[in-house]
């Protein structure tokens, strides 16, 4: 009785992890080039101004991030077309004592906590400056319905 209370247990702790990991994924980019330029730099599309990034992440410089960024971004964009992409659509994920941004199921970007450090900010008030910041670009880039059904 007691080692199949423990096995029902272990099951309901395993299955909320196995099912978040499921539920989300990172977009397939390809590879991208290693610039040496450790300059901050700032993440934009379409003249909008999305997030300022100043620090490298191991190797990663910061041109190197949001050029990641770009790749997630047109990735991501192809697959959640219809129905046409809403800031609803775009939230914070806290799993594993870390912080994304998602696009519907997929991982746009990782918050990491030198990110915040730089900005005098927790993670979690980071990654929701993030997202409030990517609700407001993407739909407005994401490829809208033909008007005229065409």
């Amino acid at each position: 009785m007691r080692i199949s209370m423990l096995s029902i247990l272990a099951a309901l702790i395993v299955i909320p992890n196995t099912l978040l990991a499921q539920a989300f994924e990172v977009p397939p980019i390809g590879n991208i080039p290693e610039i040496a330029n450790p300059a901050p730099t700032t993440w934009a599309m379409s003249g909008i101004t999305i997030i300022h990034l100043s620090q490298s992440i191991g190797k990663r410089t910061p041109i190197m991030r949001t050029e990641t960024w770009d790749a997630r971004t047109v990735e991501i964009l192809s697959r959640t077309q219809a129905p046409p992409l809403r800031k609803k659509d775009i939230r914070v994920l806290h799993t594993n004592g870390r912080y994304y941004i998602v696009v519907r199921r997929f991982i746009l970007m990782r918050v990491t906590p030198q990110d915040a450090r730089s900005e005098r900010l927790s993670e979690a008030q980071l990654a929701q400056y993030w997202a409030k910041s990517v609700r407001n670009a993407l739909p407005q880039v994401a490829p809208m319905p033909d008007r005229f059904g065409i």
